[in-house]
């Protein structure tokens, strides 16, 4: 069986046992662990108190969770589970979170950290204690002897934890051979960490008995070494008998202790059979909110405008002691208040930062990170005001005033963070699983730079839920659009996120999917779609391909009445155009900015009025519904498009495709136009680019004038039939049209 032991490293159980209870000692309460593959179930049922009944189960061929569970497990050697564990001579016991971990455990760091940080706020706001100091300890396992691949081949240092010495970090070197050494070293980081409130490291020199698992042979690549190991008595072997010699311990209490562990492995055993797990707890907080199960219905997520004007107001205000850059009061400042005022015209930004302060003011915090957020990539945000004397950070919404004493308002936290896209991302990831009520940003610079933190979408953030039961909120804001940006500026891979969602293409069921992945067109959208984020009874996550042109095109603006009590999200926007909806014979299907480029295009036409473009603002959970019930209105159309600038080998048409057609009318066919399959995301030529516009955008108008004809036709024939109480001569196209046959969609089109 690949158990992944821990032979060669038993001494570690040593270690973890005096940390957790030298922090104990300390008054610590929580503490988030990340353990490795190797040893990770003995350290799980040794130490973490993880019922051995249940890890045999496991082994067996089992589920780690409940019989009826619809989650789906992970490896043995990924089993986590967290432990509150009770020490004699101290009151409070400690709470062990222990990371689920993707196989890469490397990408575990930074979601503890984010985990521990978060866990660490929420203490200070819980005590409103103001001077609270976050602390971590950094725990690496040094496996230089005794690995498959020689240390020369995988690092350039001596040991493992030298890269600790690049930001001045103590590390405490420790031969894993000497258990009472591991304890010493335990309490002497404790000690440090608690006096001077510092990260220390802790390298434990050690081996691995096996190679990767039981089943592998590590003297294939390190003959040497292993007959070297193999020829020495184990750890606990060598401590047995240095306890035996000093007369600490008996031969016979040796031999009982271990009878006993024995029998507990076959009771275990023989319990594994018929054992029933116990689901693992979730977070503070998170009991508050359910496990999603139905498909939901849109709830209202609007505000009361003189609300929405007051915020709006506050996020450009700033305290006397700041000069603003005159740019920012010109060109930011005084055109929001301009259209505050006005009720119309609102940018993304400012729906942006009134679905922020709308949140702050019913208490739940925000954090937004990402390279340049505060300013915004575009210079669109400044969620964030730096003072052009003192170069004093100031944000505008942590300084409006709770209405009553008893409000509690949240907080906007902005991080500046850096381009190690796959460490910041999993911080917040690990912010979003702890704390299910801080709505949790990540915004990519541009949304191609995500693809450096495609780790964390793969194994936690789309999967989490599916194999751990465990749910996230993270929102991912990307970028998205062909705007002369280039192959690496332009697109934030709306087809690897759709690819990544179990929306299920035929529409057989209305389970929740995984994911949310959207592409709004205004900034109302934009705005009900945060606040639905945590307004919801549940969570998940969301990545939304951001806009770029969008932010400051005069058409993609909001009126202040679109966010009001009352209004909410829309998965499906219909033509607002369309004056006959009986006179449109071709329908675009579109989704993102694209739609205001032929929109232009259409008021522009002569045959405009026979075209309606719909777009799917939420492309999963596909809004089968929605858009059948958008659909339909056209019982005249012959021509069904779906039109997008991505290639066709990108964007959202393959995902799209099969779902639209299987809700339209009998023989009708969804046809494509858009650019061809492209390797690269675009090409980098700015004329050629722009070339390959006109032409998609032409493409999707090319043909028109005969669709007209045809309607032209039908009528005739129709008025023929009413003159002469006899059939038509000709045949209209759309006879063949049999929209309430598709009952699925039909059945639920009136609650729309």
């Amino acid at each position: 069986v690949k158990r992944y032991g821990i032979e060669g490293s038993e001494s570690i159980v040593v270690l973890l046992d005096q940390l957790v209870f030298e922090a104990a000692q300390y008054g610590v309460t929580d503490i988030v662990a990340g353990l490795s593959h190797r040893g990770r179930l003995g350290i799980l049922t040794s130490l973490f108190e993880y019922p051995k009944d249940e890890v045999l189960r496991k082994l067996r061929g089992g589920s780690e969770f409940s019989d009826g569970s619809p989650h789906t497990g992970d490896m043995v050697v990924d089993l986590a589970k967290s432990a509150t564990l009770n020490y004699p001579g101290i009151d409070s016991p400690i709470n062990v979170d222990i990371l689920c971990n993707a196989c890469h455990l490397d990408s575990g760091m930074p979601i503890g950290m984010g985990k521990s940080r978060t866990k660490d706020i929420n203490i200070a706001r819980a005590k409103n204690n103001q001077n609270h100091t976050i602390g971590d300890h950094v725990l690496p396992v040094s496996l230089h002897v005794g690995y498959t691949t020689p240390a020369s081949h995988t690092r350039t240092t001596r040991y493992a934890s030298d890269i600790a010495k690049f930001v001045d970090i103590p590390i405490i070197h420790v031969n894993g051979d000497y258990p009472e050494e591991l304890a010493r070293a335990a309490r002497t980081a404790v000690a440090y960490r608690q006096k001077f409130r510092k990260d220390v490291v802790i390298d434990v020199w050690t081996f691995r008995k096996r190679g990767h698992n039981e089943l592998d042979e590590p003297s294939f690549t390190q003959p040497a070494m292993y007959k070297r190991i193999n020829s020495r008595k184990s750890i606990p072997a060598m401590y047995e008998g240095k306890l035996i010699e000093s007369g600490e311990l008996t031969r016979e209490k040796a031999d009982k202790v271990r009878k006993q562990w024995l029998e507990s492995l076959n009771i275990a055993f023989a319990d594994s059979f018929s054992c029933n797990p116990v689901d693992p707890t979730r977070p503070p907080g998170w009991s508050k909110l359910g496990a999603p199960h139905e498909y939901p219905t849109e709830e209202a997520t609007g505000v009361n405008t003189n609300e929405l004007s007051n915020i709006g107001v506050k996020s450009v205000t700033t305290s006397e002691s700041v000069t603003v850059h005159p740019r920012i009061e010109r060109f930011h400042i005084k055109p929001r208040l301009k259209k505050l005022q006005e009720g119309a015209g609102l940018d993304w930004a400012t729906a942006e930062a009134l679905a922020f302060g709308s949140l702050l003011a019913e208490g739940y915090n925000v954090r937004l990170s990402g390279q340049d957020v505060g300013r915004g990539t575009f210079s669109q945000r400044h969620a964030m005001l730096v003072c052009q004397e003192t170069e004093k950070v100031y944000v505008p919404l942590n300084h409006m005033d709770a209405d009553s004493q008893e409000q509690r308002m949240g907080k906007l936290e902005v991080v500046n963070s850096n381009l190690c896209e796959g460490a910041v991302v999993g911080f917040e990831y690990g912010v979003s699983v702890e704390d299910p009520f801080t709505l949790a940003i990540w915004e990519a610079q541009f949304g191609d730079f995500y693809n450096n933190s495609q780790t964390m979408f793969d194994g936690y953030i789309v999967s989490g839920e599916t194999k751990w039961g465990q749910q996230n909120g993270l929102v991912l804001l990307l970028p998205h659009g062909f705007d002369g940006g280039g192959p690496d500026h332009s697109s934030c891979r709306l087809e690897r996120h759709l690819q990544l969602s179990n929306d299920p293409v035929d529409g057989h069921t209305d389970a929740m999917p995984n994911i949310y992945v959207t592409y709004p067109t205004t900034p109302a959208q934009f705005f009900h779609l945060l606040r639905r984020q945590v307004k919801r009874n549940f969570r998940k996550p969301l990545i939304v391909a951001a806009p770029k042109t969008m932010l400051r095109l005069a058409s993609a603006t909001s009126a202040l009445n679109e966010m009001s009590p009352g209004t909410c999200f829309k998965p499906v926007l219909d033509d607002p155009t369309t004056r006959d909806p009986h006179s449109v014979k071709r329908v675009m299907v579109v989704s993102g900015k694209l739609y205001y480029d032929l929109a232009k295009l259409k008021n522009e036409n002569p045959l405009g009025e026979h075209v309606a473009i719909v777009r799917v603002e939420e492309l999963t959970p596909f809004p089968r519904r929605e858009l059948f019930h958008v659909l339909s209105r056209y019982d005249n159309a012959t021509d069904f498009v779906w039109v997008q600038e991505e290639p066709r080998n990108a964007g959202a048409y393959a995902f799209a495709a099969p779902r639209i057609k299987s809700m339209l009318p009998q023989h009708a066919t969804l046809r494509y136009v858009g650019r061809s399959e492209h390797a690269a995301t675009c090409s980098g030529v700015e004329t050629q680019q722009a070339a390959e516009h006109v032409q998609l955008t032409t493409e999707a108008f090319d043909g028109l004038r005969g669709l007209v004809a045809d309607l032209v036709i039908d009528s005739i024939a129709t008025q023929h039939e009413k003159q002469h109480d006899k059939p038509a001569s000709v045949i209209s196209a759309s006879v063949s049209h049999r929209w309430a046959s598709r009952a699925v969609y039909a059945a639920h089109s009136s609650d729309h």
